[in-house]
């Protein structure tokens, strides 16, 4: 269950955009400004999600290029399939940082897991450091999970695309509602084969705990 919710915020970006387009459409909103608003509240979201953290980081600088993105668009185009497809701008470019982050730093799941993974345990939480630094089976299984989801992303883009573009025109709330779907089933493919990466992954982080706990208990008199 607390791995289900790192990945609710995926999902909820996928559904809210959907139900908000078909909201504004139903108020009589035409079909550029219901799709603009309606990718205004997740940006935003995003957004205040960063300023929270008070930090930058490069999800944060993502959401930043993001709403560059949206207000860029909204100067210079009025074809609403543009404005359909800008998410594959977005997922694209997270894909990229994601495959970025498994040859330079710490992989992006390595980082998003950790809270979760540690569950505010401080010896849980050095046991998750140290598995890092020293097992390289961990490593790996970290980073060909990050790689899983960039992959995802990067083939989403490009499906989002295809789908918006297959269809005229006229057809644009429908081809926009289908191009939701490869976001869902690529999504539910890759949290698939993460599920069958946790216990490797778990059981290193045991291990390391179990020595750090025998190597700090007292020694008996």
């Amino acid at each position: 269950m607390n791995r289900l919710r790192l990945f609710l915020p995926m999902a909820l970006d996928v559904v809210i955009p959907v139900v908000a387009y078909f909201a504004l459409r139903a108020l009589g909103a035409n079909q550029f400004w219901a799709l603009t608003l309606a990718g205004v509240g997740t940006g935003l979201s995003a957004l205040v999600n960063t300023v929270r953290r008070r930090k930058l980081d490069g999800i944060g600088m993502l959401v930043l290029l993001e709403v560059a993105l949206s207000a860029a668009l909204l100067f210079t185009t009025n074809d609403p399939r543009v404005v359909a497809i800008k998410p594959a701008f977005y997922t694209a470019l997270a894909g990229c940082y994601f495959l970025f982050t498994c040859v330079v730093g710490k992989p992006v799941v390595y980082l998003a897991a950790a809270p979760i993974a540690t569950g505010g345990d401080p010896l849980r939480a050095d046991a998750y450091r140290r598995a890092w630094d020293e097992s390289p089976t961990f490593r790996s299984r970290e980073r060909l999970m990050t790689a899983a989801f960039a992959a995802a992303l990067l083939a989403e883009s490009v499906l989002r695309v295809w789908i918006v573009y297959h269809w005229s025109p006229a057809k644009l709330d429908e081809s926009f509602v289908i191009s939701q779907l490869p976001a869902f089933l690529l999504l539910g493919a890759v949290l698939a084969f993460v599920r069958l990466q946790v216990p490797t992954i778990t059981n290193i982080v045991d291990n390391i705990q179990q020595r750090i706990s025998v190597q700090n208990s007292p020694i008996p008199a």
